[in-house]
């Protein structure tokens, strides 16, 4: 069967070969050169193989056909699953596993695995790997994104009350395996290490496949994700007062180098604010409802800089407007609450509060059930285009206006 060779999807299916097989790449750089004929490889050996190994996996050099008998040998697979990225030619071992599905491109296989009647699917292997690990150690794409069109598995539930260590992910493959309680009642029994649990505990799943799905210009998948958002601002972010969102904890800069290294289309859905509900609820019925950026649009700016991105000028007047935005309304909203009577001369102060971490900038009104939380963007890096320096420095000042507001009179 006649493919295109591309040298960083074979690059990317051998790391993840030697990942599985192999305590570390330095490993199997030794056992390489044993192979070869090296019977006690010395420091310098191993280093010039291991840059090679390197250059392999990155995708910045092609596999020799001088290096296929002994990769074959050491990893188990066929010249031809090596050549093909896994994509051709069957695995040495016939039975379907974890491991040898995710590098499946073919959709009776992914079928006839999920409804296996034993479910092998729900379970990690041996090695503690479910088959969602080994799809993104495989960047098997097509693979996550079956899963996910077809609705074996999600990241979002769509409910709210839903989102707090994930946005409800979960799956409907489930495993006959039940509870009875005492009044007649079966229950689902939880498996701390089944996929169910993992997906409904880990949101860096989701991370990667953003990821994929950004190197893949799929927009649709992206907002199937809600790949903008993380969980907290939906149990946070609702209350004014409370503690703010964490994003330093949930920031993944692979995920962020991958958005920044995307399409036009991709940057303009990050870079656009986006809406967040809240519970509280107006007079007029409506709910309060904020508004936020991506929340480490200060970090891909900083990587947009550093590529010199085509996209580097939309995002950052994008970020400029919403920052100047943010300061108006702000400004705003303290204003009304000193004429409404809720503060008196600089009692306003104590309610405005500032987040290093996320960028964070809240004030409330408790009279008039308003207020504003939002995340604000700043660059560190800087650029020897004239114009572009100029964005910069109005993107810092309205960043540091806002975070400095306090400093401000209102009258």
């Amino acid at each position: 069967m006649a493919y295109k060779i591309y040298n960083q999807e074979i690059g990317a299916y051998i790391s993840g070969l030697i990942e599985r097989k192999f305590p570390s790449a330095r490993q199997f750089c030794i056992e390489y050169l044993k192979k070869d004929g090296i019977t006690e490889p010395t420091r310098e050996d191993i280093q010039n193989m291991a840059n090679r190994l390197s250059q392999i996996i990155k995708g910045a050099k092609a596999i020799r056909i001088y290096d296929l008998p002994i990769f074959s040998e050491l990893l188990l697979v066929s010249f031809e699953q090596i050549l093909s990225a896994g994509k051709y030619g069957a695995p040495k071992n016939n039975r379907m596993t974890n491991y040898t599905v995710a590098q499946s491109h073919n959709e009776s296989e992914w079928i006839a695995y999920i409804d296996e009647k034993d479910k092998p699917i729900l379970n990690p292997d041996e090695y503690g790997k479910t088959v969602l690990d080994y799809a993104i150690m495989f960047g098997n794409y097509d693979f996550l994104k079956f899963l996910v069109n077809k609705n074996y598995i999600w990241f979002d539930s769509r409910k709210d009350k839903d989102y707090i260590m994930t946005f409800g992910a979960g799956t409907n493959i489930q495993r006959i395996k039940f509870e009875e309680r005492d009044n007649g009642v079966f229950i689902r029994q939880p498996d701390m290490n089944d996929l169910q649990y993992k997906l409904a505990t880990e949101d860096q799943l989701r991370m990667y496949i953003i990821s994929f799905a950004a190197d893949h210009n799929d927009l649709d998948m992206l907002k199937k994700l809600r790949a903008r958002e993380i969980p907290e601002l939906y149990y946070k972010a609702h209350y004014l007062s409370c503690t703010c969102p964490d994003f330093n904890v949930h920031y993944d800069k692979n995920m962020v180098s991958h958005i920044a290294k995307s399409s036009d289309k991709v940057l303009n859905y990050f870079t656009e604010p986006f809406e967040i509900r809240d519970n509280i609820r107006y007079k007029n019925g409506s709910n309060r409802k904020h508004i936020f950026v991506f929340p480490y649009i200060s970090q891909l700016l900083d990587m947009l800089i550093e590529n010199n991105s085509p996209f580097l000028e939309t995002a950052l007047k994008k970020s400029i407007a919403h920052n100047e935005s943010t300061r108006e309304k702000l400004t705003f909203l303290i204003k009304e609450s000193i004429n409404n009577g809720c503060y008196y001369g600089d009692s306003w102060k104590r309610e405005v509060d500032f987040h290093e971490n996320g960028n964070v900038v809240n004030f409330r009104d408790p009279l008039a059930v308003t207020g504003i939380i939002t995340n604000i963007a700043r660059a560190t890096k800087e650029s020897s285009d004239s114009q572009i320096k100029e964005l910069i420095k109005k993107l810092n000042d309205s960043y540091n206006a806002i975070k400095n507001i306090t400093e401000e009179e209102m009258v």
